[in-house]
């Protein structure tokens, strides 16, 4: 009990840690509060808003100044040429920390002043005077708004903005009208914290996939070097690396840096991540290869038309290319589901793989809808935003949306599965080179053992001339002394070490190994029978742990006895389709199992031959008193 509460604890706090640690890392994800003014003249309706939003436009020349009435239609009129430059003024009333002016403007110039001070200029070459300048149009399209920081005491100073005309050449007529560009102030720590926020929605995930494939390839180059190859390992790498070209191709900036392309690079990265993970699980996938295969061609077909249409444009705009362009969603969603699903099928059957898949895509499952259920309280715009995007996917029959949250719950799942087999597979491999080094050690316990005793037998039969010798001479002197004499004999071909030969070598193996080492201990040991069949249902290291495991816990409780000869006896043989091992030892009365001193089966030795025997019935029996203890195993043969 004691234990579990200490195992409690530390998951409930390391949860704990790992949330604390998740909001700290995605809380500059979120942008603050976007506290903007819109000051431009005209309204999204269309109308001017000079008068409410204290504007005045106006041309100057050399300090004469001339007021330009709105057209009501967002234009003023009343240009004395064309081309020539006009401004508007106001003054700043609203209060925003970190002040910043994003002036919208494409084709024009501007010149920008806070009072009578120039702050920006498209030509500062020019007079910048406010009645002097002459401002002419750009010879290219901006492709960003102009964005200025304003001073902190720029509350009470007048903002003007020079901006140029059209000139008659660049017009086939006249035109009194200008429309003054769009402007708007806003919290420039809003604009950096949108910013941050954009930068880190994307790049986290993109980070996380990325130290994902790092650590996956990192493994694989691990195990090759270690003699082993696991070929799925650069898949579900390849997979985390289409999934984040898939969120970079997202980002705002991306094709400012790598220019534009014919092929949508989002939809694409994202249907060959599914591709690349549907292909992964097909190696695991034995009882269900060929339905994985065959929903995964189907799905690398749709791909590849998806972006053969688009890159060639094979296909006029219509229903058939709709068809084939939402064709990969289609198939990639089926295709989750349907592995999601057939993957009880080996978990039933004992893949440990699907298995531990299955599990994990529950857990995800029933934790996003335990998330959802709490936030339509919580974050109700979110849970609203999921159920719509949802019945809109199912009233237009394109899982979009929902292809997303299949995808993250099969990788997710699939990582665990992935990580928790290959842990499995490198405890297996620990465990056979453990078990190989010990079978090593034991071959060579064995050898000496076999080594010593015929060494003994040659010693004994070099003096048996010199014993019958002796026999003879007592048999005519000292006949009463005979039975004496042969006692000594006998206790000497008794001191003779057993060997074992039951026709299993790695049985011979071990047991002889183990004798050598009861005999350097003064154990004394008795071979009742040794029979085994060539093969038992068992891997070398299965029965390598059992029986080390059985002679090491009677060897340990032979040595620990009060008894003057301690001794260890084996009985081994077939009986029937059965293979019996049986295995006695000495034990000291302080063991005895009416005191609590006691310790009860050996163990942690006995869970693991309970282990090893619980896939074939785990037929294990035990008996014990104050001198002794047995054990005894039962292997089925058939």
């Amino acid at each position: 009990m004691k234990q579990l509460s200490k195992i409690f604890v530390s998951v409930f706090f390391s949860l704990i840690l790992c949330a604390i640690s998740t909001l700290t890392v995605f809380y500059y994800t979120h942008p603050m509060e976007d506290k903007s003014y819109n000051l431009s003249l005209m309204t999204e309706d269309g109308k001017d808003s000079v008068e409410e939003k204290g504007w005045t436009v106006y041309t100057n020349n050399q300090g004469v100044q001339k007021n330009l009435p709105p057209d009501g239609i967002g234009g003023y009129t009343g240009l004395d040429y064309a081309g020539q430059t006009f401004y508007f003024s106001r003054e700043l009333t609203e209060d925003l920390e970190s002040p910043t002016l994003q002036i919208g403007v494409v084709n024009r110039s501007i010149s920008v002043f806070l009072d009578d001070t120039l702050i920006y200029t498209d030509y500062p070459e020019l007079d910048n005077r406010i009645g002097y300048l002459e401002l002419p149009m750009q010879e290219y399209d901006r492709a960003d708004p102009v964005k200025l920081s304003l001073p902190r005491d720029y509350r009470g100073h007048t903002l003007t903005i020079a901006q140029s005309s059209p000139t008659f050449s660049e017009k086939q007529f006249y035109d009194e009208t200008v429309y003054p560009c769009e402007v708007t102030l806003y919290c420039g720590y809003s604009y950096e914290s949108g910013l941050i926020a954009q930068t880190s929605a994307t790049m986290i995930p993109a980070v996380l996939l990325f130290a994902l494939e790092l650590i996956l390839l990192l493994s694989f180059i691990w195990n090759v070097f270690s003699g082993t190859i696991y070929p799925a390992l650069p898949l579900l790498a390849l997979a985390a690396f289409f999934q984040m070209c898939s969120i970079l191709a997202n980002a705002d900036f991306f094709y400012q840096y790598l220019g534009t392309f014919p092929i949508d690079l989002i939809s694409l990265s994202f249907y060959l991540s599914i591709g690349t993970l549907l292909a992964f699980l097909i190696i695991y996938a034995r009882p269900l290869r060929l339905l994985f295969f065959v929903l995964t061609l189907l799905h690398w077909v749709g791909t590849l038309f998806y972006s053969l249409i688009q890159w060639k444009n094979l296909i006029p705009y219509g229903d058939t290319y709709l068809f084939f362009i939402n064709f990969p969603s289609i198939t990639g969603f089926i295709a989750l589901v349907t592995v999601l699903i057939c993957s009880i099928i080996p978990a039933r059957r004992g893949n440990l793989f699907f298995s531990y898949l299955c599990r994990a895509a529950w857990v995800i499952s029933a934790g996003y809808i335990i998330f959802l259920l709490i936030s339509i309280p919580v974050i109700p715009e979110y849970a609203s935003s999921v159920f719509s995007r949802i019945a809109m996917e199912i009233s237009m029959r394109l899982p979009n949306f929902s292809l997303k949250l299949m995808w993250y719950v099969c990788l997710l799942s699939t990582l665990f599965a992935a990580v928790a087999d290959l842990r499995e597979k490198d405890a297996s491999r620990r465990a056979e080179t453990t078990i190989l080094a010990a079978k090593n050690r034991l071959a060579l316990e064995s050898y000496e053992n076999l080594k010593q005793q015929t060494e003994e037998t040659m010693m004994l039969r070099h003096d048996m001339n010199r014993h019958f010798t002796i026999l003879h001479k007592m048999a005519e002197q000292t006949p009463d002394k005979i039975s004496g004499y042969l006692d000594e004999m006998l206790e000497q071909t008794q001191n003779i070490r057993p060997v074992v030969t039951s026709g299993n070598q790695m049985l011979d193996i071990i047991i002889n190994g183990k004798l050598n080492t009861a005999a350097e201990k003064g154990i004394s040991t008795e071979i009742v029978r040794a029979q085994a069949p060539k093969e038992l249902p068992l891997k070398d290291t299965e029965l390598c742990s059992l029986i080390m495991n059985i002679l090491d816990n009677a060897i340990h409780g032979a040595c620990d006895s009060m008894a003057d000869t301690p001794y260890m006896k084996l009985d081994f043989h077939c009986k029937g389709q059965h293979f019996i091992f049986s295995c006695e030892n000495s034990r000291s009365p302080k063991f005895s199992v009416h005191k609590k001193t006691s310790i009860p089966k050996h163990g942690y030795g006995l869970k693991i031959i309970h282990k090893i025997m619980e896939p074939l019935g785990d037929m294990v029996s035990i008996s014990e008193n104050e001198n002794s203890y047995k054990i005894s195993v039962i292997i089925p043969l058939a």
